[in-house]
């Protein structure tokens, strides 16, 4: 069976709304190593530590919205919940505080958002202690609902659904395609959230932060069916940025061709990391870059013994997916 059809998405961005994040990390009190917040990999357990896989069936608990235990409501929620305000009914699950119309949206994306939390924290070796802090998730099922939220924010008028911090703004009813709930818009954007729970206060470079989402978006998926990640990944018939392009990215361009080849390229390169080389050294990639070395120098830091020319390995990068 071939993947589901994703392979376009990023290539009419703007027409059908693709999966955005709008800001990357909220702000935090993490220590500090020399005014800098400390490594995530010196904080971590070693990859693949073990950790419980969270039921199939979340326990979705209805609340009223002053009994739930984080009353610290963003901005953007608070525009979300203004709107039509009797009509939101709120519940808590594990580690996420859902806001939502109906029960039968919200109880899908309970029980997927709780899952690929846990399956992008473990990629990450990263114990629930990490991310004990419960963050909000506000499900819009009504596309005017949305459209109407979307002119109250900075976010771009195309966009489907996005994380801000380490929140959820979802729609589930205006999904890429028009065919309704997508798993791997939510698993994209979860990790999103999951990332800016675990790396609090130090920012990802745009390349990183949308390839690693969309790497995992599809590997979440797949790994919840308990089917192989290639069935869903796309074939990036778009990734023709240069690598020194990629990284030089500070901000998602205004060409439509271009944010395909952005988020394309970005898949590619994380991917390649990922098949071609040790998975459990993404964390200490991650953290070369994020702590400010070049792409090309996390890569001869972290893999040298794997990547001897480097000339030669990108040849081999070009070829990978194609």
């Amino acid at each position: 069976m071939t993947p589901p059809p994703r392979t376009n998405r990023h290539l009419t961005a703007f027409a059908t709304g693709i999966a955005f994040v709008i800001a990357l990390f909220a702000p935090s009190t993490q220590a500090q190593t020399g005014g800098r917040p400390a490594p995530f990999f010196q904080q971590r357990p070693p990859l693949g530590a073990a950790q419980q896989q969270p039921p199939r069936d979340t326990k979705l608990v209805e609340k009223r919205l002053e009994e739930l235990p984080n009353q610290n409501i963003s901005e953007y929620g608070r525009k979300a919940l203004a709107i039509a305000p009797d009509k939101w009914k709120h519940a808590e699950t594990e580690n996420f505080l859902l806001h939502y119309r109906r029960v039968t949206e919200a109880q899908k994306v309970a029980r997927e958002v709780e899952y690929y939390l846990w399956y992008v924290a473990t990629t990450l070796g990263a114990s629930k202690d990490r991310y004990q802090r419960k963050s909000h998730v506000y499900v819009f099922e009504d596309d005017n609902e949305w459209k109407s939220f979307l002119t109250l924010t900075a976010v771009p008028a195309w966009s489907a659904s996005f994380a801000r911090g380490d929140e959820l703004f979802l729609n589930v009813r205006g999904t890429p395609g028009g065919g309704g709930f997508n798993s791997q818009t939510l698993a994209h954007e979860t990790t999103h959230a999951v990332v800016a729970r675990l790396f609090p206060g130090r920012r990802w470079p745009l390349w990183l932060n949308e390839g690693f989402a969309e790497y995992m978006g599809g590997a979440s998926v797949a790994a919840r069916k308990g089917q192989t990640a290639k069935r869903y990944q796309a074939q990036l018939r778009a990734a023709e940025m240069s690598l020194d392009q990629l990284a030089s990215l500070e901000a998602y361009p205004a060409d439509e061709l271009a944010v395909a080849q952005l988020y394309q390229t970005s898949e590619k390169f994380v991917r390649f990391l990922m098949n071609e080389l040790p998975k459990d050294r993404i964390v200490s990639f991650i953290d070369q870059v994020v702590d400010g070395k070049s792409l090309r120098d996390a890569v001869l830091a972290v893999y040298s013994d794997k990547i001897r020319d480097w000339e030669v390995s990108m040849r081999k990068y070009e070829r990978f997916t194609k």
